[in-house]
């Protein structure tokens, strides 16, 4: 539904009123954007792809497995032992030296999403599962306007990314296996080549040529 790993219960043109009525329900209740703050429905939100989503992990230098970007690091403010008392201000323009860095904008299209976990491919619906609620979706937010539509699914993420592989200086690493889920939300492997394209989908991880796990992708 609103966040990955979950989706709107299948309603068909044959399903109870009730079943109807309870996602009906669900796809127009208001949710908040845990990535970018944005007030969203599914209704509108589903396959829009609206925002954007780091589907890597934050390695131990503190930059993004999947682009290499950087995170805005927590900045130590000589006050804050005192002021961090405080939970409440009057003036708008002053704001407590504690709080979280701004977030760093994520490399891959995906809808609003209220988890902190990435929508994967295999989070995408048939609008043949949604033919009891469609007119009211299109209605909405017309199918063949969202990013995300096609071939009668719904994709919650971008699946025209292709995969990053780990690089040395700048470099890929040939011969260096990587572990990753297809636009069908299958796992596969990419053996990385000399001047290869890497296919559409999502790395999860990678082994060197020597068998060893590579956790500095970059």
């Amino acid at each position: 539904m609103a966040r990955a790993g979950a989706r709107l219960p299948t309603v068909t043109l044959y399903a109870e009123k009730h079943e109807v009525e309870s996602a009906f329900h669900k796809a127009n209740k208001a949710w908040s954007c845990a990535h970018c703050g944005v007030s969203f429905n599914l209704m509108e939100n589903m396959g829009a792809l609206d925002c954007k989503q780091h589907p890597g992990y934050v390695q131990e230098d503190g930059r993004w497995s999947c682009c290499g970007v950087r995170i805005n690091p927590q900045r130590w403010v000589k006050n804050w032992p005192v002021q961090r008392i405080f939970t409440q201000h009057e003036s708008p323009c002053w704001s407590p030296p504690y709080t979280l860095p701004e977030r760093v904008p994520g490399c891959q299209k995906c809808d609003h999403n209220t988890s902190e976990l990435a929508f994967e491919h295999s989070d995408a619906q048939s609008i043949a599962d949604l033919s009891a609620i469609l007119p009211y979706m299109n209605d909405k937010f017309p199918f063949h306007l969202r990013n995300g539509f096609d071939n009668g699914v719904l994709r919650r993420c971008d699946p025209t990314r292709r995969i990053r592989v780990p690089q040395r200086d700048g470099v890929p690493m040939v011969g260096a296996i990587v572990t990753y889920k297809n636009t069908d939300g299958e796992e596969s492997t990419y053996d990385v080549v000399v001047d290869g394209t890497p296919p559409m989908g999502m790395e999860a991880s990678a082994i060197d040529s020597h068998g060893c796990t590579i956790k500095q992708w970059w």
